[in-house]
């Protein structure tokens, strides 16, 4: 099951200079409430969330992958 990694958003977040999700959500176009739910792990973004994310985050394809397809391997 696809998952958000909290950590890595919150991550990324810091290293584009953002300090909050109000100064993300401008930036991106994406409302503060949705990044909320997003940055929680509590919503999924849909694609053109993900691509406005990834713009102003400056996310590599590798970022990409870590925020938004994280997925905890456990062992059986």
């Amino acid at each position: 099951m696809r998952r958000v990694s909290t950590k890595e958003f919150k991550k990324a977040m810091i290293e584009a200079d953002y300090t909050t999700l109000t100064s993300l959500a401008a930036a991106s176009g994406v409302d503060a409430s949705s990044l909320s739910l997003i940055s929680r792990g509590e919503r999924i973004p849909s694609w053109d969330t993900m691509v406005a994310l990834s713009d102003a985050l400056h996310l590599t394809y590798e970022g990409i992958g870590r925020i938004f397809f994280y997925s905890e391997v456990t062992d059986a």
